[in-house]
């Protein structure tokens, strides 16, 4: 990518907001754009490490026999009447609705219903289940709190999987294998996710686990134990059998050695059971020919506010540190004016090789600039290729430790690979 035809402006002074550091950093350099309360527009970086987040998630849901899906954002109120759930939703003020001249319509803020629709005339018999149904896209709800950027806004991505089964043993053994398959995602996004005992609220059933990532810009507070085995939020405590509900679901009998810590809501598990197949009738047949109501579970990924977690997790005062994984770019050119056709030399080379390449070509800033820009946008590596840089000799820096090193250029491409 060019930097001169990117539209992005760095200013000098960061805003003296309370929004956490990382979300400061986006403000400063243009990477995002506030078109009101929770309401962004995310730049070119965001987009690319943001796309790498998804291509983890899949990757790992894949392997886990999941099959991609898309279902519509806009969706009848007649699904939702049916659920019984589109009273509680347009009271509460969260959910984005149009009356037009065919009907009343929502903005998806969850997709139950539609993947309940979406299947329910496929799944006939026993011999048709296990499904486990997955996708990634915007969701909408009207949140009146809006804070941290990413964190929590009104429209957002979301990875949601949803899976029948016919029988609750069968829900608990996809629910393990959920459970595993979130861990290794988050592991390979480099955060490390606690699975925490919640309550499962409007999405009904009895059993859930949120992926919490513990973080001081969090909202969410949650008692976990030491060795972070044992761990539920602390919003369990607000019911009046709070003692007794996490006994009998969680097996939790002891929470005074319990500490409180602040953590960022990162995805959520449910056990939904029979809920929705009770209220929109979707049964099937059973070996011996009996109409059975399936069961069902659901599992959400926050992917923006993840995005927003990993930023947070790997930046300093200069700027982001984008980890290699997830890094919208591996590499930034710089040079000084005499050495500009070095330079786009080089930037055809590497962009041949497939490695992912930014050159700093604006030539409205100098040097020292652009290199605190770099340090900014936070691209793993930085290429100078200055007055006094050697032929066949490139000069390559490390935006996490500083480190510089000297490598030829013939092996550049596979010191990036």
């Amino acid at each position: 990518m060019r930097l001169s035809r990117a539209a992005v402006l760095v200013s000098k002074e960061r805003m003296n907001t309370e929004e956490m550091l990382s979300q400061q950093i986006f403000f400063q350099s243009s990477l995002l754009k506030r078109y009101g309360a929770g309401i962004y527009g995310k730049h070119n970086f965001l987009v690319r490490a943001q796309a790498n987040i998804e291509k983890i998630i899949r990757e790992v849901l894949d392997k886990y026999d999941c099959v991609e899906i898309t279902l519509p954002l806009l969706q009848p109120q007649s699904l939702w009447l049916e659920s019984g759930r589109w009273d509680a939703y347009y009271s509460s003020g969260q959910m984005f609705y149009c009356n037009m001249p065919n009907g009343m319509f929502c903005m998806t803020p969850t997709a139950e219903e539609a993947v309940f629709e979406f299947v329910r005339e496929n799944i006939k018999s026993y011999k048709d289940l296990p499904v486990n149904v997955y996708q990634i896209g915007p969701k909408f709800r009207n949140e009146i709190r809006v804070r941290g950027g990413l964190l929590r806004s009104k429209e957002f991505t979301m990875m949601d999987a949803y899976s029948f089964h016919a029988s609750e043993e069968d829900l608990k053994r996809e629910y393990a294998n959920m459970r595993k398959a979130y861990l290794e995602i988050f592991e390979k996004l480099g955060l490390e996710a606690i699975p925490v005992k919640a309550l499962n609220g409007d999405m009904g059933g009895k059993i859930s686990e949120e992926f919490m990532f513990l973080s001081e810009a969090g909202e969410d507070t949650i008692l976990v134990s030491k060795d972070k085995t044992i761990a539920f939020n602390k919003e369990i405590l607000e019911l009046e059998n709070a003692e007794e509900y996490l006994k009998n679901n969680y097996g939790i009998t002891d929470i005074k050695t319990l500490e409180e810590k602040h953590c960022i809501e990162l995805g959520h598990i449910f056990q939904l059971g029979q809920k929705y197949s009770t209220t929109m009738k979707g049964t099937f047949k059973s070996a011996d020919n009996i109409e059975i109501p399936y069961y069902m579970g659901c599992y959400g990924i926050g992917v923006s506010r993840t995005l927003a977690a990993i930023c947070e997790q790997n930046c300093d005062e200069e700027g982001l540190i984008w980890n290699k994984e997830i890094a919208p770019y591996l590499v930034n050119i710089i040079y000084t004016p005499n050495k500009k056709e070095n330079a786009e030399k080089l930037y055809d080379n590497l962009k041949k090789s497939g490695i992912k390449v930014v050159i700093d070509d604006r030539e409205n800033l100098r040097l020292g600039a652009k290199i605190k820009d770099w340090k900014i946008f936070g691209i793993p590596y930085l290429i100078v290729i200055g007055d006094k840089t050697e032929e066949d000799t490139i000069e390559i820096e490390n935006r996490k430790d500083g480190k510089k090193q000297l490598i030829k250029e013939s092996e550049l491409v596979n010191f990036l690979k």
